[in-house]
C-alpha cells in the first residue's frame, strides 16, 4: 500500500511546485534509497535510446502541426506573455522538460504501470490519461492569459509521451520532443511575432 501511496505523494508535491531545482531530486532519491532500484526503472537509461529518439521526433512534429494553427491565431497577444531571455530559455527548453518528463512520464507511469503492460490496454491507458491531465493542469497559465486552445498541443504533448514511454520505458525522447516543441514555441514567438 505505501508503495503506491508515497509516490503518490510525491507527484503531488512535484505538481505543486515545478520551480524550485531540487524537487526533482524526490523522485530520484526515492528510487535509488528506498526502492532500491536503479534509475532505469524511471526511464533514466540508454536503453531503446534509438526508438525513443526517433519516435520523439514524430512526437514533436505532429504536435507543432498542431501548435502552428493555434500559434498564428493568438499571434497578435503572445508578444506581451513570453520572454527571450537566458533564463526563460533555461527554463523552458532545458529545465521544464526535464523535471516534467522524470516527474509524469518517467516517475508516475513508471510507478503505475508495468514493464510488461501492452501499451493500449486498459491500465497503461488510463494511467496515461491521468498523467496527461496532470501535466495539463499545470499549464493553467494560458487559461488566465486568454490562450485556452494551447491547451490542447499541452495535452497531446503529455498523452503522446506518456505512450511513447509506455513503448519504450525511456524518458530521453520524452524530454527531447518536449524541449523541441517549447524551443519551437520560443523562436517561433520571437522571430515571426
Amino acid at each position: 500500500m505505501l508503495t503506491k501511496i508515497i509516490p503518490a505523494f510525491i507527484i503531488f508535491v512535484l505538481w505543486l511546485d515545478g520551480w524550485f531545482y531540487p524537487l526533482i531530486l524526490l523522485p530520484i532519491l526515492y528510487v535509488l534509497l528506498v526502492e532500491k532500484k536503479p534509475l532505469e526503472s524511471i526511464g533514466l537509461t540508454t536503453r531503446d535510446l534509438w526508438p525513443s529518439t526517433r519516435v520523439a521526433l514524430f512526437v514533436f512534429a505532429a504536435d507543432l502541426l498542431i501548435y502552428l494553427p493555434i500559434f498564428f491565431y493568438y499571434k497578435p497577444t503572445f508578444q506581451s506573455i513570453y520572454l527571450f531571455d537566458p533564463y526563460t530559455i533555461f527554463t523552458d527548453v532545458i529545465w521544464y522538460p526535464l523535471y516534467e518528463e522524470i516527474a509524469y512520464r518517467g516517475f508516475l507511469l513508471g510507478h503505475y504501470t508495468s514493464f510488461g503492460d501492452p501499451t493500449f490496454s486498459s491500465k497503461p491507458m488510463l494511467a496515461n490519461l491521468i498523467q496527461s491531465i496532470l501535466f495539463l493542469s499545470l499549464h493553467h497559465k494560458h487559461l488566465s492569459s486568454g490562450h485556452p486552445l494551447i491547451l490542447i498541443p499541452v495535452f497531446l504533448l503529455g498523452f503522446l509521451n506518456g505512450t511513447l514511454f509506455l513503448r519504450t520505458r525511456n524518458t530521453v525522447g520524452c524530454i527531447l520532443s518536449h524541449s523541441l516543441l517549447n524551443a519551437s514555441a520560443l523562436v517561433l514567438n520571437h522571430i515571426i511575432v
